[in-house]
């Protein structure tokens, strides 16, 4: 099956056809948004691509194959039934544009017709077999702007199937990354517990040996077991984005990730701000134009239609002419029809200022679009100049918290002159840290990823541009 091809809308949408791509007539062209070009898919193949209820078997049976974080967005984009379906609404749409085109061609139908005629002499039963023509000539743009609107149709398909990338994407990224966050979670967990063991077993020997009071005891075990909660609330919260990781890969088993983040991912929140090729604005900017050619074909109801109309009758009956033999069994006629519609109950009017509310609601529609991506852009840049003085002041407390620890740790064992809890507080506040420094880690990585959805610059980080997505070839 050839792919088909995909591209950002502002410069060139994809062509719909499997095998053929035609362009629409000048006529209709000119009504389409400026800088929104459409190839019409007119020529699409009668079976659309294979339905896939499950992930390819490749899919389930790799669980054990570990992951780079482009590999998993790959393998998702590559399965995932939201895009599917929007691909599936775009073979529809592709569809519908040439059920709109219909209406330049002539228009054949035929039938039998049979029952009582009193035209004859004497009355009788009669049956005839017809056949007629219509071909529209001009209907002051009734049919340009149907295809037109069906264009926009198509066109916001094709945006929502760029949407459904990105926001498949995204998602995966968010999981994949939540749980490198809590593989390091859980190995510091482990290692704070180890290392609270130890001053347990500490104040334990200096307990039996009366250096120290059973209090110290009983507190070295209190903080053990918080860290043995901690523990388990990480491995909850590990189990959870494992599984959820493994619902968008289409796999179900839980896959193995590694610890790598390209280093040219920690600079996504410096990119320009790219929003008129975000597939948002894309979308909303084909809905725009449908509204045009909408309120184009609104107006274009309320004037006349003129058609050639050809027809044909044959007569079935063998003494259908007895009476009058100047009557030719085949009849033949051909009409000019000028229809003209007079009164509707409102409904000409009506579909105008209908038409008129979806334009102003589409341009409402297009400048939100705007706000969200660049609202959160904004955001996702601000929080990344924080977090990144964050982690430095992080990196810096640790380092001195143990040195901290080492201090109190001399002062308790051969000073005697530091309590327990100091040493307790100290080996915590380094565990702590190391939390923060993780999380924080992970929520850096977070942002970048939300700066790359928000300038549509992760089909590009992550290799989906020039590639072939679910039949969709994909273009920068």
């Amino acid at each position: 099956m050839k792919p088909v091809r995909l591209s950002k809308l502002s410069a060139v949408l994809l062509s719909v056809g499997l095998q053929h791509c035609i362009t629409s007539s000048a006529s209709a062209d000119d009504h389409l948004e400026p800088g929104l070009s459409v190839i019409s898919p007119t020529k699409l193949q009668s079976q659309p691509p294979a339905r896939r209820t499950q992930p390819p078997p490749q899919a389930v049976n790799a669980s054990e194959q570990t992951l780079g974080l482009e590999q998993a967005i790959r393998v998702a984009v590559d399965w995932h039934p939201s895009i599917a379906e929007a691909v599936g609404t775009l073979m529809q749409q592709g569809e519908n544009i040439n059920v709109a085109q219909a209406g330049y061609y002539p228009q054949v139908t035929g039938g039998i017709k049979g029952g009582y005629d009193s035209g004859y002499a004497g009355s009788r039963n009669t049956q005839a077999i017809s056949i007629s023509l219509k071909q529209m000539l001009y209907d002051f743009g009734k049919v340009d702007s149907a295809v037109d609107a069906a264009r926009a149709k198509a066109a916001q398909s094709q945006a929502n199937i760029l949407l459904a990338i990105d926001q498949v994407a995204r998602d995966t990224a968010y999981a994949y990354i939540e749980v490198q966050r809590y593989q390091h979670l859980l190995a510091t967990a482990r290692d704070q517990i180890h290392g609270i063991g130890d001053i347990v077993d500490l104040a334990q020997q200096r307990s039996d040996m009366g250096a120290s009071t059973r209090s110290d005891v009983v507190q070295a075990q209190s903080r053990a077991q918080g860290g043995m909660a901690t523990l388990e609330d990480y491995k909850a919260q590990y189990s959870r984005w494992q599984t959820t990781l493994a619902n968008l890969l289409g796999r179900r088993n839980v896959p193995q990730v590694t610890d790598a983040f390209a280093p040219g991912l920690n600079q996504s929140c410096q990119v320009p701000d790219s929003g008129d090729a975000l597939p948002g604005v894309l979308a909303a900017v084909a809905q725009r134009t449908q509204a045009q050619a909408e309120l184009a074909n609104a107006k274009a109801q309320a004037y006349p239609t003129l058609s050639l109309e050809p027809s044909l009758t044959q007569n079935l009956d063998n003494d259908f002419n007895k009476d009058d033999p100047y009557v030719k069994r085949t009849q033949a006629g051909i009409f000019l029809n000028l229809e003209v519609p007079i009164y509707q109950g409102g409904a000409t009017s009506a579909r105008t200022r209908a038409a008129g509310h979806a334009l102003t609601a589409a341009d409402s529609a297009e400048d939100a679009a705007r706000l969200q991506a660049r609202q959160g852009l904004t955001e996702a840049q601000s929080q990344t100049s924080s977090l990144d003085r964050r982690l430095n002041a992080l990196q810096t407390r640790e380092a001195s918290i143990r040195q901290a620890r080492e201090l109190y740790g001399k002062q308790y064992l051969e000073l005697g002159t530091r309590p327990l809890l100091d040493l307790l507080n100290a080996e915590q506040e380094i565990y702590q840290s190391r939390f923060d420094l993780e999380n924080t880690v992970a929520d850096m990585r977070r942002l970048q990823i939300d700066c790359l959805y928000n300038s549509g610059g992760l089909r590009r980080a992550f290799g989906i541009d020039h590639s072939t997505i679910q039949h969709v070839e994909i273009l920068p």
